[in-house]
């Protein structure tokens, strides 16, 4: 067991906060409080959570932990997300910075394969399920990853083009993990 699952249990019990803050970057921080209050070992998550199941009180006790020190685990919740959200930015900024380069290209493939693919998929569809058996053809038994595999470069492509072409109308929808850092502190 890790502090992250260690987290994912506690927030089951009923502390959330608590929990959140147990699977973030300050988890053997956090745990070692947690820890203190069972007398566990307060590196070891495994022993921790045997503890607290072996405890009838321990959900007051959790509750009373998360309640005292609320406010620092709402800063480590907001930290987290934080990270997170940056970590998604960089992402996306990587995949739209090379989705602009490929645009200024002068080279056909590199600014056309995502419309090849695009209209390349539903045409081998057709072709594969309906041509064939109506040509009464052998149908070919393309492999599951195949499929998968298409259709996630194609789900990707189509997500990140999306959302470049609202950001060129000015919709300024931040994205979910940003919402929540918002409403976390009060702003609209």
């Amino acid at each position: 067991m890790d502090w992250k699952e260690l987290g994912r249990r506690i927030v089951q019990v009923g502390a959330p906060l608590l929990g959140t803050a147990l699977g973030g970057p300050g988890g053997a921080a956090v745990g070692s409080m947690v820890a203190g209050l069972f007398g566990a070992e307060p590196d070891n998550p495994a022993d921790i959570y045997a503890k607290i199941q072996t405890n009838p009180d321990a959900v007051v006790r959790l509750r009373e932990l998360e309640l005292k020190h609320e406010e620092a685990l709402q800063e480590i919740a907001v930290k987290r997300a934080q990270t997170e959200t940056e970590r998604e930015l960089g992402v996306i900024r990587e995949v739209n910075q090379t989705m602009r380069e490929e645009r200024k290209s002068e080279h056909w493939p590199q600014y056309s394969w995502r419309p090849f693919n695009g209209f390349a998929f539903p045409l081998a569809v057709i072709c594969i399920y309906f041509v064939l058996p109506l040509a009464e053809m052998p149908v070919p038994v393309v492999p599951q990853w195949v499929w998968a595999g298409w259709l996630s470069i194609l789900g990707v492509s189509a997500y990140h083009r999306g959302k470049e072409k609202r950001a060129e109308v000015g919709d300024a929808n931040p994205g979910l993990a940003v919402g929540m850092i918002n409403a976390i502190r009060g702003r609209s």
